[in-house]
C-alpha cells in the first residue's frame, strides 16, 4: 500500500512540474500577440502548437529512457554530436537571457503604470539588490517569497476571471484573420516549454515509457487550459486597439482594465495579476540558471563569484531599451526555445533506424516556427 501511494506521489510530482515550468509569464503576451488574428484562429494556433511541443516532449523522453542517466548536452552530444550540446547549452543560457530581460521589462512596465519613472527605477534597483542578495546568501529566501508570489498569482487570477464575467464584454468571434496567426506563433512556443525538466521526470517515475507519456500529457494539460483561459478574458474584454495599444506600450493588456470597471479594485487585481506572473517566472528563472551557472563554472572562483551579476544585468538592458517585453519573448520562443524544445528532440528521429513521416512533419513544424521568427525579426 505504501508503495502504491509513493507511486502516486511522485507520479503527481512529475505532472506538477511539467505544468509548474511551463506556465509562466509568457501567456500574459497571448492576448496581445494574437490581436490581430482573432480569437478563432489564436485557439487553433495554440493547439497546434500544443500538440507539436507534446510530441517532442515524448520523442526527447524516448531518447532519455534509453539512455538512462544521461542529462540533456550528453544526450545530444551523443546523438547529434559536439555541435547539438553547443547548441543546447547556447540555447539554454540564451533563453533564460532573453526570458530575464522580458521579466524586467514588464515589471518595469506595470510599476510605471502606477507611478513614475523615478520612482520605477528606484523599486527596481531594491528588488534587484534584494535577489542578488538571496542568489548570494540567502537562496531558500527565494523559495518563500516565490511560495508567496504564488498564492497571490492564484488569487489575483481567480478575481480576475470572476471580472472577466461581471464586465461588459466583447463577442470573442467579432474578427478573424488567419492570416496573421503564423507571425504569432513563436510566442505561443514559448509558453509551452518545459523539455528542461524532463530528465527529472524520467527519473522520478524509473524510465517507465507508459507512465512518463501519461504524466506529460497531464502535466501540458494545464498550461493548455491556463493558455486559453487568458485569451478568452483577453478578448472578451479587450478591443483591437485596446490590445494594441498594449503592444506599443510593451506591457501586459491586464493593467490597462481602468477603462472597464468602475472599481478600482479590479484594476489593482489585473495589475497585481501581471505583475505575479512575471515575478514568480522572473524568480524561478534567475534560480535555476544560478544553478546552472554554479555548475559550469565550478573550480574557477572568478566567474563563479560573478554569476549572480549576470542573472542581474538584463535589467540595465530593459532600463535602457524599455517595452521590450512581446519582443524578447517572441525571440525566445521562436529562436532559443525552438532550438531547445523542437528542433534539437525531433532531429535525431530523422536519422535511419528511427525515421517515421510524422517524425519528418514535425520538424518542419518546428522549421517553419523557427524561419517565421527570423523573418519578425528582419522586419522589425
Amino acid at each position: 500500500m505504501n508503495k502504491f501511494y509513493t507511486k502516486q506521489h511522485r507520479f503527481l510530482n512529475a505532472i506538477f512540474l511539467v505544468a509548474g515550468t511551463s506556465i509562466g509569464a509568457s501567456e500574459l503576451g497571448l492576448p496581445v500577440a494574437l490581436r490581430h488574428s482573432g480569437y478563432l484562429p489564436a485557439v487553433v494556433g495554440m493547439l497546434g502548437i500544443y500538440i507539436c511541443m507534446l510530441a517532442s516532449g515524448i520523442l526527447l523522453a524516448k531518447l532519455f529512457i534509453g539512455e538512462r542517466q544521461r542529462n540533456l548536452p550528453a544526450l545530444f552530444q551523443k546523438y547529434l554530436g559536439g555541435l547539438g550540446a553547443t547548441l543546447f547549452n547556447g540555447s539554454y543560457f540564451s533563453l533564460a537571457f532573453c526570458l530575464l530581460v522580458a521579466y524586467w521589462s514588464g515589471i518595469q512596465s506595470i510599476l510605471s503604470s502606477f507611478h513614475g519613472g523615478l520612482f520605477t527605477l528606484i523599486v527596481l534597483l531594491i528588488a534587484a539588490i534584494g535577489i542578488y542578495y538571496c542568489l548570494r546568501h540567502n537562496f531558500r529566501l527565494l523559495y518563500f517569497f516565490n511560495t508567496i508570489l504564488t498564492i497571490g498569482l492564484i488569487l489575483s487570477f481567480i478575481f480576475l476571471v470572476l471580472a472577466s464575467f461581471r464586465s461588459s464584454s466583447l463577442s470573442l468571434f467579432h474578427s478573424t484573420n488567419w492570416s496573421q496567426l503564423p507571425s504569432s506563433l513563436p510566442l505561443i512556443l514559448c509558453s509551452f516549454g518545459y523539455h528542461q525538466v524532463i530528465p527529472m521526470v524520467c527519473q522520478q517515475l524509473d524510465y517507465d515509457r507508459r507512465v512518463i507519456n501519461r504524466a506529460l500529457l497531464a502535466g501540458t494539460l494545464f498550461p493548455l487550459i491556463f493558455n486559453i483561459i487568458i485569451l478568452t478574458i483577453g478578448f472578451r474584454l479587450f478591443s483591437t486597439d485596446e490590445l494594441s495599444e498594449a503592444a506599443r506600450l510593451g506591457m501586459p493588456v491586464f493593467v490597462l482594465l481602468k477603462e472597464h470597471f468602475h472599481s478600482n479594485f479590479f484594476v489593482y487585481v489585473g495589475q497585481c495579476f501581471s505583475f505575479f506572473a512575471i515575478a514568480t517566472s522572473l524568480l524561478g528563472v534567475s534560480m535555476a540558471l544560478r544553478g546552472a551557472l554554479y555548475d559550469i563554472f565550478e573550480g574557477q572562483k572568478i566567474l563563479q563569484r560573478s554569476t549572480e551579476l549576470l542573472i542581474i544585468f538584463p535589467l540595465f538592458i530593459a532600463i535602457v531599451k524599455p517595452q521590450l517585453f512581446f519582443t524578447v519573448l517572441g525571440l525566445a520562443g521562436g529562436i532559443f526555445g525552438n532550438l531547445m524544445a523542437g528542433l534539437l528532440p525531433t532531429t535525431p528521429f530523422l536519422k535511419a533506424g528511427y525515421f517515421r513521416f510524422r517524425y519528418l512533419l514535425l520538424w518542419l513544424a518546428f522549421v517553419a516556427v523557427f524561419v517565421l521568427e527570423c523573418v519578425n525579426l528582419c522586419s522589425s
